[in-house]
């Protein structure tokens, strides 16, 4: 059977993967995606997007990422953009419109699709990556590609092509916990904000600390579409107590949608995942499974306005925070975005915390951040020709993939990713060789921020909604009693 030829190849069509192949098909580069699944967008149309801003609140996420809430807010299927002191800013959309969405917009830039197609196999020749091996219903057939974009989330295509890559936090290799996320309806929203307003259920950890931040959350509760859920730790505790509820989780965490009886919990919760082992990945699923009623039912009974809650879907997927990442000519440190960092080949960029949802323990880590940017050097795979990356499989650390990897930011480094393989292939050089000045324009051009109109500070919304200091103290729950469990770990 003949080979499959093509410009550019994005293997996974999750947000990075997705963004990467509609920038470069809109850039003229004959594409071609391919995906596991039978839909595109990944986790993106499973979950609200959280970290479009900074904690400045200035968006630091534009381009085709601002493009596609725009185009479901004109639609009706997604909220606006609210702004948060932790999570910078979310967005609710209806992830079934997006699916639909991202098809559209897939067909209008004549992107070619290879769904329920898996690669086995990477084509390496020397120090060039040439394509890869796929498999399907219709059998095994080679992909050959100038640029190979890996948006695996797995780093599958660098590690099957002899590429370094890391995964884990330094010591002892853990990754963050996963989770398979699920939406009730049925929630009486009335109640639910009058049991937010209650301080003894503490529904937003974070602010406790700060009577003005509290204040100014609970001035606008009612009006806001969508709420934040990290806390209610008491009534976690009770059904713990109580026997009602096992999963290793001590907090209530998700988010009230913007559809008035909806809440997506993020909740269910494994430790010990090794994501690119499918035992380990079979064992993940079967017990966010079994969760999942335990969960339902703790809802019902615990938690304020969810007496008459149902079970209105689950994920098709299961949230997988952290994976193989690729050595890349740079990797991102903590620091680069603690400094928020400006770099001189900066492609993307970020302001969401470092969200460490600890792989050891429960509840999550999280460390505050400044507006910083992703160079292109963490996009270029370490070492080969031809092999690009965006996503969870970029070249970060454990501590600053916790940020990169939110669902804005993956968009961000998908557009960056396609855009400079459409040049490259265009111009008839490497990645590597293209000037950073043309793609850095060509970015801007089509509405990227790179920093150039980022401006000051919003002050008028950090007097409404309130900051939380940078050097905020570290929150508790590693390998608390909770969390140790022989139940909560896979072996």
């Amino acid at each position: 059977m003949n080979a499959i030829q093509t410009q550019v190849l994005v293997v996974g069509a999750g947000a990075a993967g997705f963004s990467a192949a509609l920038a470069a098909a809109r850039n003229g580069a004959r594409t071609l995606l391919v995906e596991d699944h039978g839909f595109l967008g990944g986790l993106s149309a499973t979950m609200t997007w959280i970290g479009f801003h900074d904690r400045d609140y200035r968006q630091v996420v534009q381009g085709l990422g601002a493009e596609f809430v725009r185009r479901l807010q004109e639609e009706g299927a997604a909220s606006e953009y609210v702004l948060d002191p932790k999570c910078s800013s979310i967005v609710s959309v209806d992830t079934h419109r997006w699916k639909c969405l991202a098809m559209e917009l897939a067909a209008e830039a004549r992107v070619q699709l290879l769904l329920h197609t898996r690669v086995v196999d990477t084509l390496r020749e020397g120090e060039r990556i040439r394509g890869v091996v796929i498999e399907s219903k219709s059998g095994r057939r080679e992909i050959h590609a100038s640029v190979t974009i890996d948006a695996s989330g797995d780093g599958d295509v660098a590690a099957r092509g002899g590429v370094p890559w890391n995964k884990g936090r330094t010591g002892d290799g853990l990754v963050q916990s996963p989770t398979l996320v699920f939406r009730l309806g049925g929630v009486d929203r009335p109640k639910f904000i009058a049991g937010c307003r209650d301080q003894g259920l503490n529904y937003r950890e974070w602010l406790r600390p700060y009577p003005n931040l509290w204040e100014k959350m609970m001035a606008r509760i009612e009006d806001t579409p969508v709420i934040i859920c990290g806390g209610f730790a008491p009534l976690v505790q009770r059904a713990h107590d109580c026997g009602d509820l096992h999963v290793p989780q001590t907090r209530v965490v998700g988010v009230k949608l913007h559809r008035p009886d909806q809440f997506l919990v993020v909740m269910t919760r494994v430790l010990g995942l090794d994501p690119t082992d499918v035992d380990s990945m079979t064992d993940a699923y079967q017990r966010v499974y079994l969760q999942v009623p335990e969960l339902v039912e703790f809802f019902r009974r615990y938690v304020p306005g969810f007496a008459d809650s149902y079970l209105l879907e689950i994920a098709p997927m299961l949230g997988v925070r952290e994976s193989r990442r690729i050595v890349g000519d740079y990797t991102l440190t903590a620091e680069d975005l603690v400094q928020g960092k400006r770099f001189p080949d900066a492609v993307a960029m970020g302001g969401y915390h470092m969200d460490i949802h600890r792989p050891a323990g429960t509840w999550v880590e999280s460390r505050n951040v400044q507006a910083y940017t992703i160079p292109f050097r963490c996009l270029v795979a370490s070492g080969v020709e031809g092999l690009l990356m965006a996503g969870k499989c970029l070249s970060a650390t454990h501590e600053s993939l916790a940020s990169t990897r939110v669902i804005p930011i993956c968009m961000a480094q998908g557009e960056a990713a396609g855009t400079a393989a459409a040049m490259a292939v265009e111009r008839g050089v490497s990645a590597r060789e293209l000037p950073i000045d043309d793609l850095q324009s060509q970015l801007v051009e089509q509405g990227a921020e790179l920093g150039q109109s980022l401006g000051e500070p919003n002050h008028e919304m950090i007097e409404r909604i309130g900051q939380l200091p940078l050097d905020e103290p570290l929150s508790s729950g590693d390998r608390d009693a909770v969390s140790q469990a022989p139940s909560a770990w896979i072996q």
